[in-house]
């Protein structure tokens, strides 16, 4: 900071008052092409709180922790969007962490994911159910994958990425959707 030159009323009183106004008169006119219709908002993306995590167990009646084959989490999200004329593309990295249980022998996880895009009206205007194997190498208890998944919005005239969100979750069964319903009370 001691090489800095402050700028003091001597420097401002040089600049011509002309070139200031005309300097401020282009930052106005520039505001008017950019107008709220034509501004790129990327939609949010969202982890649906009750299918973040699950719990898999073994084949049988057993639900006790002996029994967990293993217990998957999306861990995080991280996005970006593109835009081309009437098309918002919608490029997600999700990070799925995966422990093995008791009742593993060894086998790979397979872990079944979503994204579903929801319109304004919270209505589900597309939803595509993926699988993520999860390797454990080594003999390791944790290991995670990172997918990548693409998707595409046809934006309809005066639409923006504001009219949709993207949710991603887990892709439960109705007894593990419960079982997570459970512990959050």
């Amino acid at each position: 900071m001691r090489n800095m030159t402050p700028v003091g009323k001597s420097a401002a009183a040089s600049i011509p008052r002309a070139m200031l106004l005309a300097a401020a008169g282009m930052l106005l006119s520039a505001c008017a092409f950019f107008s709220p219709q034509e501004a790129k908002v990327c939609p949010r993306v969202s982890l649906l709180n009750e299918a973040v995590t699950m719990t898999r167990y073994k084949d049988g009646p057993g639900r006790d922790l002996i029994d967990v084959l293993y217990e998957a989490k999306v861990h995080d999200v991280n996005w970006t969007c593109k835009f081309l004329d009437n098309r918002m593309r919608v490029e997600a990295a999700i990070d799925i962490v995966a422990q093995r249980g008791p009742a593993s022998k060894g086998g790979n996880a397979q872990v079944p994911f979503f994204v579903a895009i929801i319109d304004s009206a919270q209505k589900i205007v597309a939803k595509k159910t993926f699988s993520s194997e999860v390797e454990f190498r080594g003999g390791r208890r944790r290991a995670g994958v990172r997918e990548e998944i693409e998707q595409t919005v046809f934006l309809k005239k005066g639409e923006s990425g504001t009219d949709y969100e993207i949710i991603v979750g887990l892709q439960l069964t109705e007894q593990q959707l419960k079982q997570n319903r459970g512990r959050r009370r």
